[in-house]
C-alpha cells in the first residue's frame, strides 16, 4: 500500500477528531465545514500542503482534545504553529478571548491569514444552511468581519502569494451584499 500524503493525514485526523461534532443547524458533520475550508484553499489558487494541511486541521486544538504537540507530532511544527495561531485561547472570559485572538491574528503570518480568510468566507457562506433568523445571520456576518479586519492587511501585503485572491473577493461580497453589509477590497 503506497504511503498516504500529508493532506490525506490531515483530513483523515481532522474527520476522526471532529467525530460526533455538528455544525450550529445540528445536522451537518462539523468536518463539512473543514472541506469548505480546505475547498476555498485550493479555490484561490493555495497549493502550499503545510496551508492546505492546516485548513482541515484549523479547529483541532480549539475545538478537540488534541493539542500542539499532537498536531506536531503528527504533522510538524509548522503545521502545529499556523494551527496555534488560528487558536483562541479559551480559558480566558470570552470579552478577553476576543481581544487577545484579533490581536494574535493581527500579528500572525500570512498562511495564517489565508486560513482564517478561508475559514471565514466558508462561516459566512454556510449561514445560509443555518436556522438563524435574518437579524442574527446579520450579527454573525458582522462578526466574522472583526477577524477579516485583523488579517485584511495581512492578505493585501501577500496577494502576489494567493492567485485567485479576487475570486474569494468576489465570492466574499456576494454573500456580504446578501446580508446588507459593505463590499470588502482586498486584491
Amino acid at each position: 500500500m503506497a504511503l498516504k500524503n500529508k493532506l490525506d493525514l490531515s483530513k483523515q485526523y481532522a474527520i476522526k477528531q471532529h467525530k460526533g461534532q455538528y455544525r450550529k443547524n445540528n445536522k451537518t458533520p462539523y468536518w463539512h465545514h473543514l472541506q469548505d475550508v480546505v475547498k476555498n484553499l485550493e479555490m484561490m489558487g493555495i497549493k502550499d500542503e503545510s496551508i492546505l494541511c492546516s485548513g482541515w486541521l484549523h479547529d483541532s486544538i480549539e475545538d478537540t482534545s488534541s493539542d500542539f504537540d499532537d498536531v506536531s507530532k503528527n504533522f510538524g511544527k509548522k503545521i502545529a504553529q499556523i494551527v496555534s495561531d488560528l487558536t483562541k485561547e479559551t480559558r480566558l472570559p470570552k470579552n478577553q478571548q476576543e481581544k487577545n485572538y484579533l490581536k494574535q491574528l493581527s500579528n500572525s503570518s500570512w498562511q495564517v491569514k489565508v486560513v482564517k480568510f478561508a475559514d471565514i468566507l466558508a462561516n459566512v457562506s454556510d449561514l445560509k444552511n443555518s436556522e438563524l433568523n435574518g437579524s442574527q445571520k446579520i450579527i454573525q456576518v458582522k462578526y466574522k468581519l472583526k477577524y477579516l479586519g485583523a488579517i485584511k492587511s495581512g492578505i493585501i501585503q501577500n496577494k502576489k502569494k494567493i492567485p485567485n485572491l479576487s475570486h474569494a473577493e468576489n465570492m466574499l461580497n456576494l454573500v456580504l451584499k446578501e446580508y446588507g453589509q459593505c463590499k470588502i477590497t482586498l486584491s
